[in-house]
C-alpha cells in the first residue's frame, strides 16, 4: 500500500475546517462602541421651495370629468353550431340530473331514448368542441388582456 502523500493545501484547509467545527455556535458579542449608529437622511426639497410637494386640490375634485366614457361590456356571440355544441356539453348534464331527481322524487319513468339522446348529445357536442378547436399553439407572451 501506498503512504498518503502529504499537501500543503490540504492541510491548510483542514486547518480551517476545524477551526470552523470548534467556533461552530460561538456569536460574537459586540460592545455598544462597535455598533454603527446611522447618519441622519436629508429630505431634499426643490430648490425655489422648502416644503414637500403637495398635488393639485383641483385635481381630486370631485367633478372632474375627462371625458372618457367606458364602452359598455359586451358578451362574445358564438355561432350557432358551436352554441348548440355548447349546449350539448353543458346542457345534458343539468337535464340528465333533473330527470333524475324527477325519478327518484315523483317516480316518473325515463324512456330509454330519452337517456340515449342525452348521452348522444354530450358525446357529439364534446367531440365537435374538440375537433375545432384551434390546432396552432397559443403565443406564450399572450395573457388574455385586450386594449
Amino acid at each position: 500500500m501506498s503512504e498518503p502523500v502529504s499537501d500543503p493545501d490540504k492541510a491548510a484547509q483542514d486547518a480551517a475546517w476545524q477551526e470552523i467545527v470548534e467556533n461552530f455556535g460561538d456569536r460574537v458579542e459586540l460592545s455598544g462602541d462597535d455598533l454603527a449608529q446611522p447618519e441622519p437622511v436629508e429630505l431634499l426639497f426643490d430648490d425655489d421651495v422648502d416644503e414637500p410637494f403637495d398635488p393639485d386640490p383641483e385635481m381630486y375634485d370631485e367633478d372632474y370629468d375627462d371625458g372618457f366614457v367606458a364602452p359598455s361590456p359586451t358578451l362574445p356571440r358564438p355561432s350557432p353550431d358551436r352554441l348548440l355544441a355548447w349546449i350539448g356539453v353543458l346542457g345534458t348534464p343539468v337535464a340528465a340530473i333533473v330527470l333524475v331527481v324527477l325519478h327518484m322524487t315523483l317516480g316518473w319513468w325515463i324512456p330509454n331514448w330519452v337517456v340515449d339522446f342525452l348521452i348522444l348529445g354530450f358525446l357529439v357536442g364534446f367531440g365537435y368542441l374538440v375537433f375545432h378547436m384551434p390546432r396552432e399553439p397559443r403565443d406564450p407572451w399572450d395573457d388574455g388582456a385586450r386594449l
